[in-house]
C-alpha cells in the first residue's frame, strides 16, 4: 500500500499538466513571422524554420496523446527556433543592405572623405557694424 501512494501521486501529476495552446499558438506565428520575413530564402535560417515546422507538427502529436509536458517543452523549442530563423534570416537582409550601399557609395563615387579640405576653407563668420545693426562686414 504504501508504493502505490507515490505511483498515484506521480500519475495524478502527468495527467494534470495543461495543454499547452497558448506556447503552441505562439510557436506556429513566429514560424509564420520568419517565413514572412525571408528564412526560406537563407540556407542557416530554412533549417531552423524547418525545425520549428517539425517541432510544432511534433508537439501537436504528443498533445493528442495527452503528454502535454513534453508537448510543451517542444513548442518552447520551436518558438525559439522561429525566432532565431527570423534573426538569421533579418540579419542576411540587413548585411545585403549594406553591401548594396557600399557598392553604390564606390560606384557613384561620392565616398565620405572625413578629412577637413584645406583648398576651400570657409570664410570667417561676419561681425555687426556698430553703425548699422542691421548690416554686417567683414575684415
Amino acid at each position: 500500500m504504501k508504493h502505490l501512494l507515490p505511483i498515484s501521486v506521480f500519475l495524478a501529476s502527468c495527467a494534470s499538466y495543461p495543454p499547452p495552446s497558448d506556447h503552441l499558438a505562439s510557436a506556429i506565428a513566429a514560424t509564420r513571422g520568419a517565413q514572412e520575413a525571408g528564412a526560406t530564402r537563407n540556407p542557416q535560417a530554412a533549417l531552423h524554420l524547418k525545425l520549428s515546422e517539425e517541432q510544432i507538427a511534433t508537439a501537436r502529436k504528443l498533445m493528442d496523446a495527452g503528454n502535454n509536458q513534453r508537448a510543451d517543452y517542444l513548442t518552447l523549442r520551436a518558438y525559439n527556433d522561429a525566432e532565431l530563423a527570423l534573426a538569421i534570416a533579418r540579419e542576411a537582409e540587413a548585411r545585403q543592405r549594406a553591401e548594396q550601399a557600399e557598392n553604390q557609395a564606390a560606384n557613384s563615387g561620392s565616398a565620405i572623405n572625413m578629412a577637413p579640405s584645406t583648398q576651400n576653407p570657409a570664410p570667417p563668420p561676419a561681425r555687426p557694424n556698430p553703425g548699422n545693426p542691421n548690416a554686417t562686414y567683414n575684415q
